[in-house]
């Protein structure tokens, strides 16, 4: 956590005592004080969850470089290689790297070709999606390079490797 997080729940705290002391003096039935009370948790609820997302958004901000795609042979699998790199002045705890496998299958010339049809295969996923823990502590404004190795589906023939970068 950083300041702003604690900032926001100080700053929302005092907004819910000040709504709760307004509620007091003003309402003067029970059965409409006990909704004015939850309307004011809700709305602190929903106040809080959103700066947090805000203030998540804008102190952790990475970006991964240096991606390669090596496929082992003997293993079956693939090795990821790559670099991360923190873009604030912020700690980050953790980084995954959310990669999916894709099968091209069929596509281009190739489709109608009498022969083709051999290269589809019938009942098969056409990709694959792996969450990968990449980074485990990252502090601000540095890098770190990952290696990663995730099993490769053998059925598949031509592939193409799609990636995002999710840190928290």
């Amino acid at each position: 956590m950083t300041i702003f997080h604690f900032i926001v729940c100080i700053a929302c705290l005092l907004a819910f005592v000040l709504g709760c002391v307004i509620i007091f003096i003003k309402v003067k039935q029970l059965h409409t004080a006990i909704a004015c009370y939850f309307i004011n948790i809700l709305i602190i609820s929903i106040l809080i969850y959103s700066l947090f997302l805000t203030i998540e958004q804008y102190t952790k901000q990475a970006e991964i470089s240096n991606i390669k795609f090596v496929r082992n042979l003997r293993t079956e699998s693939v090795i990821i290689s790559g670099r991360v790199t923190n873009k604030t002045k912020f700690d980050i705890n953790k980084c995954f790297l959310e990669l999916t496998i894709a099968n091209k299958v069929g596509g281009g010339e190739e489709a109608f070709k009498a022969n083709s049809a051999k290269n589809i295969q019938r009942g098969s996923k056409n990709s694959v999606r792996y969450d990968i823990e990449i980074i485990k502590t990252l502090p601000g404004n540095t890098y770190k390079d990952f290696k990663a190795q995730i099993p490769f589906p053998p059925q598949f023939i031509n592939v193409e490797f799609y990636h995002l970068l999710h840190c928290i």
